[in-house]
Parts: structure tokens; sequence; C-alpha cells
């Protein structure tokens, strides 16, 4: 799956496709949200933190910031 999902992320990142970006965001929200997903699918968003700068098309569409905050919860 995690595959799959940055496949169409460098997809729209490279076509600049909001409506494409937005679907994953949408994916990404979900799977973190849903306590009965697969841990390796809740933790995507949080993985692809470190892979794009905070200012890059990928970050901001994606709201990777909210993965960030995600990640210093629980490391606390």
């Amino acid at each position: 799956m995690e595959q799959t999902i940055r496949e169409i992320i460098a997809q729209a990142d490279d076509e600049r496709n909001f409506d494409l970006i937005r679907w994953v965001k949408d994916i990404l929200d979900e799977f973190a949200s849903t306590h009965n997903c697969p841990l390796d699918w809740r933790h995507i968003g949080v993985g692809l933190v470190g892979e794009y700068t905070a200012d890059s098309w990928v970050y901001e569409n994606l709201e990777l910031y909210n993965f960030v905050e995600i990640l210093e919860e629980g490391e606390e």
C-alpha cells in the first residue's frame, strides 16, 4: 500500500494535480484516524514527513505538518 501511495504522490507532484494529491491526503487522514487500520498504513504520513521539505508542494498539499504533530506527541 505504501508503495502505491508513494507512486500516486509522485505522479501528482509531477503533474501538479490538485485532485490527485487531495485524494491521497484524504486517504492518509483516513488511515491515521482509523484505529483498526494496519499500523504500517496508519503511519505512512509520518514516514513521508522526512522526505519532503516544509516548503514543498507535496508537504503543503498533504498537510504533512499534521503528521509532525502526531509524531511529536507519540514521542513524549
